[in-house]
């Protein structure tokens, strides 16, 4: 099984996308994208087999938003983040 853990979480510019998520951590003090290491950590705990996926759209391309998606991805990897892989929206 693979799991879409995390979807839509970038700007086009390549800065975080506010959410209920991101906004939540913000008001308790904390790095509001700390929600994603934590969602995909959660995930692993969840079902320690799947796959577990961040999703997005236009990334197709280089560009702020593709490069901030594969640099951030990068270093949640190399922090042990348990994401493997990047899935690309296109309806």
């Amino acid at each position: 099984y693979d799991w879409d853990v995390v979807n839509e979480a970038f700007n086009e510019d390549g800065t975080f996308r506010e959410s209920v998520f991101f906004n939540a951590y913000e008001a308790l003090g904390m790095d509001g994208s700390d929600y994603i290491a934590d969602a995909f950590r959660w995930a692993h705990e969840a079902d320690p087999d799947a796959l577990l996926f961040y999703n997005d759209f236009n990334l197709e391309f280089t560009g702020p938003k593709s490069n901030a998606v594969y640099a951030f991805v990068q270093q949640l990897q190399a922090e042990g983040v348990p994401i493997h892989g990047v899935g690309f929206q296109s309806h």
